[in-house]
C-alpha cells in the first residue's frame, strides 16, 4: 500500500486541482494506494479523498499561523510552503509504510511504474533544466538556489525523519535562512538523503527538461511521466496549470 499525499490551503488552487490529481494518480499508479489531502477546506473535494488535518508540532506551521506571522518576504511568509514539512513526521497521521507526496500543479501522463522501480533510497524531482555551470557558482548557494524540485517525493516512513526533526528543533533559524520554499531548505541541508527521478521521466512545462540541449518551453513531452508547472513571478512567459489548459488542448486532455 502506498500513501499518496498532497496539500491545499488558501484559494490559489481550487478543489479541482486535488480531484484531478487524484484521478491522474488513479490512472497511472497501478500499485494499491490511498489518496490524501492535507487541508482545512473540504468544500468540493471528491468523497473518496481522505482528508488530513494540519499538524501543529512545528512552530507557525499551520496556514493560519503562517499567514498571521510578521516574518514575511516579497509578499509571502518565509518558507511559505512549510506545511509540506508535515509529510516527513515519522508515523504522521498514523500512516506507516511507503509515501508519495505530490504538488497540486503537475500532470501525470504516463504509467508511474518506472519511477517506482527506481525506488531504493528516497526519491525526489530534480531541476534538470537548471544551468549546471550556474549551480557551481558560490552565489548559487548564497541565493538559496535549489537543486531539487519538490513536486515529487517518495520514501518509506522514517527515512526522512531527519528533515522533520531538523525543522522542529531549528525552526526559528530555518525560517529566517530559507526565505523561499521548502525545496531550498531541503536542497541545502538534506539533499544527500535522496536519489533523483531522471530527466527521462520528469520535466517542467515552463522551464524545459534538461540543460543544455532540451530547454524548449511549453512543450508536452509525451514519453515522460511527470510534468511540473513551476512558475516565476518575474517571468511573464510562465503559465499556471489552469492557464495552460486554456491555451493547449493536449494539457486539457491530460489534466482530468
Amino acid at each position: 500500500m502506498i500513501h499518496v499525499l498532497c496539500s491545499k490551503w488558501g484559494d490559489k488552487y481550487g478543489p479541482e486541482y486535488v480531484n484531478r490529481l487524484k484521478s491522474m494518480v488513479k490512472r497511472h499508479l497501478p500499485t494499491d494506494h490511498k489518496f490524501y489531502c492535507q487541508t482545512e477546506d473540504t468544500h468540493g473535494l471528491d468523497h473518496d479523498i481522505e482528508v488530513l488535518p494540519f499538524l501543529t508540532d512545528l512552530p507557525e506551521s499551520t496556514p493560519q499561523e503562517m499567514f498571521a506571522s510578521s516574518n514575511w518576504r516579497n509578499g509571502l511568509p518565509r518558507l511559505w510552503d512549510r506545511p509540506k514539512l508535515n509529510y516527513f513526521k515519522p508515523n504522521g497521521w498514523g500512516l506507516k509504510g511507503t509515501r508519495i507526496a505530490l504538488d497540486l500543479d503537475l500532470i501525470i501522463h504516463n504509467d508511474m511504474t518506472p519511477i517506482l522501480e527506481l525506488f531504493d533510497k528516497p526519491l525526489t524531482g530534480r531541476s534538470w533544466w537548471h544551468n549546471r555551470e550556474y549551480e557551481k557558482r558560490p552565489d548559487w548557494k548564497h541565493r538559496r538556489g535549489a537543486h531539487n524540485n519538490g513536486g515529487f517525493y517518495m520514501w518509506e516512513d522514517k527515512q526522512l525523519a531527519l528533515i522533520w526533526f531538523d525543522a522542529l528543533i531549528h525552526a526559528e533559524r530555518i525560517y529566517h535562512l530559507f526565505t523561499g520554499g521548502t525545496d531550498n531548505f531541503i536542497s541545502q541541508r538534506h539533499l544527500d538523503l535522496f536519489d533523483f527521478v531522471p530527466p527521462t521521466m520528469y520535466y517542467s512545462y515552463n522551464r524545459g527538461c534538461e540543460w543544455p540541449d532540451d530547454l524548449a518551453k511549453h512543450k508536452i513531452r509525451e514519453d515522460k511521466i511527470i510534468c511540473v508547472f513551476n512558475t516565476d513571478q518575474y517571468d511573464a512567459t510562465n503559465f499556471e496549470l489552469h492557464d495552460a489548459v486554456k491555451l493547449n488542448p493536449r494539457i486539457k486532455e491530460l489534466w482530468r
